[in-house]
């Protein structure tokens, strides 16, 4: 697999996560394309390094969950892998699936709030350190130390221009138009979003940990 993002890949990858008429997604395909996902943020700079790293921790516990479970097929499903951990009473331990994967769903909200807000920001005179800035106070910020929040109030100041970030999101669309491929690249993104959201809601999970 290649180390460059590849957007069209990605989206790919996001619509062959769909599992069990989109009530949920395939864990393996999921990750896949989340991983595909990091490398846009690998890309665009050290700003993002910590949350990268972390998140490339909830993967390596995820394969281990995984790799443990072997044939039994625990872990098929983001739905199959909360309801065996609630049933063994695992899902709050530190080394669970279920919190690994609550915490890449919270990635995940950043990373879909920043890119729609890249697009449409595109023509007005607001940075992309201020755009960065805005989202991650309305989404990780108050999980966070103040530690790490100056470090990234201060690190969003290196990303680049706007421009050039919608560049690096689109790379590997092909020929069709940038527009055109955003929307569904985002729409796709936001409906994977929303099936985590609703599965950690009905189970009331969505703040089994602040951080």
């Amino acid at each position: 697999m290649s180390d460059q993002y590849n957007a069209n890949r990605c989206l790919m990858y996001l619509k062959n996560s769909f599992a069990n008429n989109e009530t949920s997604l395939d864990l393996v395909k999921f990750i896949l394309a989340y991983k595909e996902m990091m490398k846009f943020f690998d890309q665009i700079g050290k700003v993002f390094g910590f949350v990268v790293s972390d998140i490339k921790d909830k993967f390596h516990k995820i394969d281990k969950a995984m790799i443990k479970d072997g044939n039994n097929n625990h872990y098929v499903t983001v739905h199959t892998a909360i309801e065996y951990e609630k049933s063994t009473g695992f899902y709050n331990d530190n080394k669970s699936v279920t919190l690994s994967l609550l915490r890449l769903m919270r990635g995940l909200d950043f990373l879909r709030k920043f890119i729609d807000s890249i697009y449409h920001n595109q023509n007005n005179s607001k940075k992309s350190h201020d755009l960065a800035w805005e989202v991650y106070e309305k989404t990780l910020a108050f999980r966070h130390k103040s530690m790490v929040r100056n470090l990234v109030k201060t690190g969003v100041h290196l990303l680049p221009k706007k421009q050039e970030l919608f560049a690096k999101l689109c790379v590997g669309a092909g020929s069709i138009n940038s527009d055109e491929f955003f929307m569904e690249y985002f729409n796709t993104l936001e409906k994977v979003y929303m099936i985590l959201y609703n599965l950690y809601s009905e189970n009331n999970f969505l703040e089994l940990v602040l951080a």
